[in-house]
């Protein structure tokens, strides 16, 4: 069994979500024991869980605008080869493909070239998108793509499998969370060393390596915590757990939600609904198997 060690990149404003995080992480890669490592500066409160280390990036105030050059300095002094990245407040939101991630951090060990694997069903909906060059491998378990270059968000921050000297070295300019995906996207596009693979076919395709909700959990965009995609079931987990309290859930995000009630699980119609009005059929091929 490979070992898997999760890095979770957070900040002071945002780390109170981690609880949350980690406890789903737990939940869906549970035929593993995964070990967090949360990179961040203030020490936050967490659950008094086995295998989970903070690490301090700085002893200095934090500076958003230098976000990626705190992580390449964390990063290149470990000896990982892969390493399993994600911001903080996306929500794994179904069970890990053990085969598609075992094949997956194999390839990548033997093939030193590969830059990249997303691990959900975004960011462009897999093949659907014109994106794929090569169909590395096709079984009934998984599917594993080549992505084109000079394709959009040919890199994101949402959980994904990295090559570690691909991501210092798209680390290494200076950059805030936000504009890493947009200035690397063009680099990436430009970069002759490496290439980038997917794990999905499309919107609907869920024997991708890890499901997720491609909506963070938080954002300046919108007041709440987003929990698109969760059954209710797992929602009720988090409350009990006292993880996320029952204030301001939003099975949605921006103004396009419907708030999440306790006592009555979202009616399947009545979602497919709420994406049809607000012409978001993508939702309904990502999430609607979920309620």
């Amino acid at each position: 069994m490979n070992p898997i060690t999760i890095y979770l990149s957070t900040c002071d404003k945002t780390s109170y979500i981690l609880p949350a995080t980690i406890y789903l992480y737990k939940k869906f890669i549970n035929t593993m024991i995964p070990h967090f490592k949360i990179l961040g500066f203030t020490k936050p409160e967490l659950p008094d869980w086995e295998n989970v280390e903070f690490i301090s990036l700085s002893s200095e105030p934090q500076d958003i605008s230098k976000w990626s050059l705190y992580l390449h300095d964390y990063f290149i002094t470990i000896n990982d080869d892969l390493i399993f990245l994600a911001l903080d407040d996306f929500f794994p939101i179904n069970f890990i493909n053990k085969k598609a991630y075992d094949y997956v951090f194999d390839y990548m060990t033997n093939n030193k070239n590969v830059g990249f694997c997303i691990l959900g069903q975004e960011p462009n909906g897999g093949v659907v998108c014109d994106e794929l060059k090569n169909i590395i491998i096709e079984t009934e378990d998984f599917f594993i793509y080549e992505r084109k270059k000079h394709i959009n968000y040919q890199l994101v921050l949402q959980p994904g499998i990295w090559n570690k000297k691909y991501l210092c070295k798209m680390l290494s300019t200076q950059s805030t969370p936000w504009l890493f995906e947009l200035n690397n996207t063009y680099i990436a596009n430009n970069d002759n060393d490496y290439y980038n693979i997917c794990s999905s076919k499309n919107l609907e395709y869920k024997n991708c390596i890890l499901p997720f909700c491609t909506n963070s959990s938080l954002s300046s965009k919108w007041n709440g915590i987003c929990v698109l995609g969760l059954k209710h079931e797992y929602i009720i987990e988090l409350i009990n757990n006292k993880l996320i309290t029952n204030n301001n859930l939003m099975i949605g995000c921006g103004n396009i939600f419907i708030n999440f009630d306790v006592n009555n699980k979202l009616d399947k119609s009545l979602f497919i609904l709420m994406c049809l009005c607000n012409n978001i059929t993508s939702w309904i091929q990502l999430y609607s198997d979920y309620y």
